[in-house]
């Protein structure tokens, strides 16, 4: 059996099988003024950030049902079915998109709303390759990685509030409050959404409990490879992973945001996401 492994451009592929010839990234949109720009061809996230600095009116959109159609019309000329993982349908309607597409260009698929994005969704994809490459068949994989895609841990914080406004995540009064404030949201994906679960003061502070909690989670001996996200704070993002891997046995990788995800949150942004260790059949 032919499989083609397909996902979007919000998700963080590990290296293991960024460059498999088998695997296809569908992009999402970035809207400027109404005018659209695909994501990671047409622009890059620091274009993206100098619109928002001038103002301008930054959106997202899913790719099309029409995009997907015609993108399983091709992969049928060489795969006898695809295993799609995409962005929580809860955040966005590609998931829903990549479906109908396929059922439209009249091709097999099965598709996983992973509940979560970026690293984990990535590695969600890599485990279902690695699970399949070892004999199982495509069928047990699904239910496998349905189960595995509850095993995410993503947090971040943002330095500013106004594209999280922007794009609905928070209210125009508790954006502007928290501005004037300083105060600064930790957000996690808490059943395939992304919600606040503590305000501190200041962006530092922010940042600093993000990291304490990491510090936690590998104490207790959980994970071993972790992803820091960041928009615009390398720097920051590669004193974690130094201060980690001197520390600690883990693997640690910096990734920049997508000009799609970055558009959200605004920059200065940092985060850390994995997925537990591996629950073998």
């Amino acid at each position: 059996m032919r499989i083609a492994w397909i996902t979007d451009s919000t998700t963080i592929l590990p290296d293991t099988i960024a460059q498999r010839d088998d695997l296809s990234v569908v992009p999402l949109l970035v809207m400027k003024d109404g005018e659209s720009f695909v994501d990671g061809v047409d622009v890059d996230a620091e274009t993206v950030y100098s619109w928002i600095d001038s103002k301008h009116k930054v959106t997202t959109s899913q790719p099309s049902i029409g995009s997907f159609t015609e993108h399983y019309e091709r992969l049928k000329e060489d795969y006898d079915v695809g295993f799609a993982v995409h962005l929580s349908s809860e955040l966005s309607g590609t998931y829903s998109a990549s479906v109908q597409g396929a059922e439209i260009a009249g091709f097999r698929l099965i598709a996983i709303d992973s509940r979560c994005g970026i690293y984990p969704a990535g590695q969600l994809l890599a485990e279902a390759i690695e699970l399949v490459e070892a004999g199982h068949s495509i069928e047990s994989v699904e239910q496998i990685i349905l189960e595995r895609r509850f095993d995410h841990h993503i947090e971040f914080t943002v330095a500013n509030l106004d594209q999280l406004q922007a794009g609905g995540r928070i209210s125009s009064t508790k954006a502007f409050v928290g501005n004037l404030l300083q105060l600064r949201p930790l957000f996690h994906f808490e059943e395939g959404k992304i919600v606040p679960y503590q305000t501190v003061r200041t962006f530092k502070k922010a940042h600093s409990k993000i990291f304490d909690h990491l510090v936690a989670i590998i104490e207790r001996g959980q994970i071993t490879d972790i992803s820091l996200f960041h928009a615009t704070a390398y720097d920051l993002a590669l004193e974690w992973k130094q201060r980690l891997e001197s520390q600690y046995d883990v693997r640690v990788r910096i990734d920049d945001l997508t000009p799609v995800l970055g558009s959200h949150t605004g920059n200065p942004a940092i985060g850390m996401s994995f997925l537990n260790p591996t629950r073998r059949p």
